[in-house]
Order: structure tokens, then sequence, then C-alpha cells
């Protein structure tokens, strides 16, 4: 089965479901369709969208999450499936907040955040002898490796700045920002389908509006949006607009490795939360998997 990202980005449009289908109406596009089977996730990136509740209930019925957006572009909102307790012992394990599991996810997560920060440099024609190091030591320093590493991305992708602060609204910081939060989103989905709780965090605080295990979760794949939006920053028609269909288009088509195999980066989110899961079930860390560039 293909799965979709559907983005919604004309001003007015009308979703329902009909036979199966949802159907997106424009003001003066054509009708378009998908089967509401194939849709994890839905992106509402524009003014006077109407949503019908046989839309919004065929979405999250399917497992899927729509994400809302304000006229920025700026997530602002999330409508997700209920929650629910697919393996017993793996809520309750989280929910007891096991310090020494939770420090070991936490390294791994580091770990193979590092490890695709550093390809990514690798892929733009740099290096960082910093990361090199940290990945060489037993706990990663995530602040001191988050310096390095922007310091080198963004003259990579023609920005003079060398800091990455997600409250300014430059294009690199705003298109980022806005593919993490789609990122996020379908982190949210996998871990509510894989039973576990987005308030328990693995490293992260709980606190007002948040929630602490997307947080954790989508760290090692940051670095992938970082990829996508170097590779979109070279293209003739780098708008904002573009950047969100660059989104969808990725997180559909691109790959990541998994042992002897490739899985679609949408595929490697269920598959990472589901051993996120598991490794709560079981009580250790090994069965933890994060993806690699």
């Amino acid at each position: 089965m293909s799965y979709h990202v559907l983005h919604v980005l004309q001003h007015g449009s009308v979703l329902s479901k009909e036979r199966g289908f949802i159907v997106c109406k424009g003001q003066d596009g054509p009708e378009r369709k998908l089967p509401h089977e194939d849709i994890r996730a839905v992106v509402i990136a524009a003014r006077g969208v109407t949503l019908t509740s046989h839309f919004v209930s065929a979405i999250t019925e399917g497992d899927g999450v729509i994400l809302h957006c304000n006229e920025s572009y700026q997530p602002c909102g999330i409508t997700t499936p209920l929650a629910r307790v697919a393996d017993q012992r793996s809520y309750l394990h989280q929910a007891a907040r096991p310090a020494r599991l939770n420090a070991r996810l936490w390294n791994t997560l580091m770990r193979g955040k590092t490890a695709n920060q550093r390809r990514v440099l690798q892929l733009r024609g740099t290096d960082s002898p910093h990361l090199e190091r940290a990945l060489r030591t037993d706990r990663i320093d995530e602040g001191n490796c988050a310096r390095q590493y922007w310091q080198l991305y963004f003259p990579t992708i023609g920005w003079a700045s060398s800091k990455r602060d997600r409250k300014v609204e430059n294009p690199p910081n705003q298109m980022l920002n806005y593919g993490y939060t789609v990122l996020g989103a379908l982190c949210h989905r996998s871990l509510l389908i894989h039973g576990l709780s987005p308030l328990l965090g693995v490293h992260h605080s709980t606190r007002y509006r948040a929630h602490p295990l997307v947080y954790d979760l989508i760290e090692p794949f940051r670095p992938l949006v970082d990829l996508m939006l170097a590779e979109f920053m070279i293209q003739a028609d780098a708008s904002m607009k573009a950047w969100c269909k660059k989104v969808g288009a990725e997180l559909r088509e691109r790959r990541v490795r998994h042992d002897r195999y490739s899985l679609k980066l949408m595929d490697a989110i269920d598959v990472s939360a589901s051993s996120l899961a598991q490794s709560y079930a079981l009580q250790t860390a090994d069965k933890f998997w994060v993806p690699h560039l």
C-alpha cells in the first residue's frame, strides 16, 4: 500500500469523504480524490478550509492525523486518533519512568542523531572532527554537537547565519520548523498506535502544551529534514509553498537504511516507534532501532 501525506494549500478548499475516498474540492481547481485508508497525515496550510465530520472521522479512524497551520505555515494544532494500550507491559513500564532504561534509550537516540548529522555534512562536502570524536565517546554532548553542526551546515546551503533559531522566521529556520513539525505529527501518530503515551518522555520533560516523547523520538529523524532542505534550496522555486510539497513527497519516497534493506521514511517512523514500545515491554534498549542515512 502507498501511504500519503496530503498537503492542502488551496484557500477555501472543502474536504469530505465519499464512498471510501477523501475528496478535496477547491474553489477554482479540479476535484481530487485519494482512498482514505492510504492517508497517514493531512496538513492544512491554507485559509478558509472546511472539514466535514465524515472527513475527520475517516482520517482518525484510519489512524491518520490532521496538522493545522496558520497563515504563516506555522503549525498551531493537531487532531489525532484516540490513545490506546497495544501492550499493557509497554505502557505500564513506560509509566514507571525507568531511569536506567530511559538513559540507554536516550543515548541511542543521540548517537543516531549525531551519526545522521555527520552523514548530512559528508553529503554536503564537509565534515566535523567534533562530531567524529563525540561518536567515539560513551555519552553524546548534545548542545556542543548541535552548535558545531549548525555552524557547518548553514554555509553548505548558502545561508550566512551559523545559528539555528526556531523563533526566527528567515526562510531556512521557518522551513526547518515546518518540516520538523510535519515529521513530529507522524511520530505522534506512531506512538499512539503502538500504545505509548506521548506525554511521558525518555529525556524531555513534561510541560504545558508539550508532548515530550514526540520530541525524543524525532531526534534521529531531524537530520533527514536538514538534508531535504539542503537539496531543496538549489531549486529555482524555493518558496514556502514548494517546500510544503517537497516535504510531503520526501516523506513518502525517501528511504533510510535498516539492517540489510531500506525503508521508506514514513514506514521507518512506525518501525522506530514499534521498537521503542518493545523496548519498554521487554525492559531492554537492545531492541530499539533508529534510522540511519
